[in-house]
């Protein structure tokens, strides 16, 4: 493959079409249903050490990206990736298979419906149908199974909630920016009513205007009740009440779901070293672990281990610098890659994160988000404390996003690490 064909930037990257960053080529991996198994971790891991830089990252997409491949690799990271079979069979596939499901659903038995079946014949229908592919790059679906991992804190364009009714199961179907008008569908028509809803947006999204790149933004000008019509599904009382949101207890550590237990552990930052992922994936596999779980977390979660094993693989990572402990304050931070890892940022935001993470105030999800600049590619959604790296130091928003107005400017590593500490000691107060 000719790689300078498709080095462009300004979108979301795949495999197939890298991005072009301040350390090299980034090459996303869209995981299919966020399942790897333990041979397909550590070739990837290989991938990242052989191809690139050997840093991996998990983003809040549950994909996997790896950093620093160098142009002429590509093809042969490419021909890597496929032959573990995780690569479309073309660029417009990739670009809109943006599906998060729930995780562990197949295993928990809490859990309403395990989405997989449903994912997989999701992405069958978005790789078949042509007009699909018109879908903008970011446009994605939520297919949230219920149980102990729910999906509520994950935005999405279309969003899927299981359903436990007298009937038997079924979906709810939401769009961004609308949570009272809804419709409902049985299990085995998600992948069209899915397809329906994307065509509605495509549709609809043409006599908006060239603007709309997004449901919410479609929402809010045309309605969703104008939508679900032009899907021709019919609009239902809502019945999956407030979103169910998760906090790292529920998934860090070590966790039984009826006769396995499963182990849930996040890289700082979201960024793992190859070695890491290697040594992950062998320990895991010395342990008897089935298979290792993307999440949108930012972190991994091995499967299938006696309870005996899962402490001991707890013990392992913990050494080995994972995050295994829900208190760990690292998990109130997300920061971008910053400089010189990206030629839009200014700082070296990651260093900062990990120098500020000991004053940080503790807090359910994320309480600061560290910026390389005013885009916020790390966390669009508002956060507490935003800092947005300047030349001259850091811009400070509060509840808001990078792109926001500022209440302070020009803050100092000092400043922060001040501000940070007053506002943990009134939280504790």
């Amino acid at each position: 493959m000719n790689a300078a064909a498709h080095l462009r930037r300004g979108w979301c990257p795949g495999a197939l079409r890298p991005m072009p960053t301040g350390d090299g080529l980034l090459a996303r991996l869209r995981v299919s249903q966020g399942r790897l198994s333990l041979d397909q971790a550590e070739a990837i891991a290989q991938c990242a050490r052989r191809f690139g830089n050997g840093i991996i990252e998990i983003s809040s997409r549950a994909n996997l990206q790896l950093r620093g491949i160098r142009d002429a690799e590509l093809g042969a990271l490419q021909e890597g990736i496929e032959r573990l079979g995780l690569l479309d069979a073309n660029e417009a596939s990739e670009s809109i298979r943006n599906i998060v499901a729930s995780p562990i659903a197949d295993l928990d038995d809490s859990a309403i419906v395990d989405p997989a079946p449903l994912v997989a014949a999701l992405e069958t229908r978005l790789a078949g149908d042509l007009a699909l592919q018109a879908l903008p790059a970011k446009f994605s679906f939520v297919v949230d199974g219920g149980g102990a991992l729910p999906l509520g804190d994950v935005d999405a364009d279309i969003r899927f909630t299981a359903l436990a009714t007298p009937d038997g199961s079924l979906f709810e179907v939401s769009l961004a920016g609308e949570d009272t008008i809804v419709t409902q569908c049985a299990p085995r028509d998600l992948a069209a009513a899915a397809s329906a809803l994307a065509r509605a947006f495509l549709c609809e999204g043409i006599n908006a205007g060239p603007q709309i790149r997004r449901m919410r933004h479609l929402v809010g000008k045309i309605g969703a009740a104008v939508l679900f019509a032009r899907a021709k599904l019919p609009i239902g009382p809502p019945l999956a009440g407030a979103r169910r949101r998760v906090t790292p207890e529920s998934w860090l550590g070590a966790h039984r779901y009826g006769d396995i237990s499963c182990v849930g552990a996040a890289p700082a930052l979201g960024r793992v070293s190859a070695e890491g992922l290697t040594l992950l994936a062998r320990q895991s596999r010395r342990l008897g672990a089935r298979d290792i779980r993307l999440t949108p977390w930012r972190a991994l979660i091995v499967t299938g281990l006696a309870a005996e094993a899962a402490q001991s693989l707890v013990a392992v990572l913990a050494a080995a610098d994972f995050i295994t402990d829900p208190a760990n304050r690292l998990l109130a931070i997300v920061a971008c890659a910053g400089s010189p890892a990206c030629a839009n940022a200014v700082r070296d935001v990651r260093a900062d994160a990990l120098v500020l993470a000991s004053t940080a105030p503790s807090g359910r999800g994320i309480v600061v988000h560290m910026s390389g600049c005013a885009k916020g590619c790390a966390h669009s959604a508002p956060a507490a404390l935003t800092f947005v790296a300047r030349i001259g130091g850091y811009d400070l928003v509060i509840d808001g996003k990078a792109g926001d107005a500022p209440v302070r400017q020009d803050l100092s590593r000092a400043d922060i690490v001040s501000l940070l500490a007053r506002q943990r000691g009134a939280t504790q107060a």
